[in-house]
């Protein structure tokens, strides 16, 4: 009988070690598909079926928000040489300014 109740321990202790592995390498795994999907977003993937063109990483996405920006500036009056400064002066050249 008391060699039952050791068994029976054993394979209660042995469960338990291998549910904690099971949920560790669980997390790791978890893990390790965020931080590849975090690398793939900041270095940008070549292209694959899913991505025909690939997928810029991070820095080129950067670049393609401030080339946008920078495109925006020209319509902020800057003291003549932006373009809402141009069409202004055609507007008033022409009198089709409202003022």
């Amino acid at each position: 009988m008391e060699h039952l109740l050791y068994a029976a321990g054993a394979i209660a202790v042995i469960g338990a070690a291998a549910e904690v592995l099971r949920r560790t390498v669980g997390w790791m795994i978890r893990t390790v598909r965020k931080l590849s999907r975090l690398a793939d977003d900041l270095l940008g993937e070549p292209p694959s079926p899913e991505y025909p063109e690939g997928r810029p990483g991070l820095m080129g996405r950067l670049a393609r928000i401030e080339s946008r920006l920078d495109a925006l500036e020209e319509l902020r009056p800057d003291g003549g040489r932006s373009i809402k400064d141009q069409v202004g002066r055609i507007a008033q050249a022409t009198g089709a300014d409202p003022r």
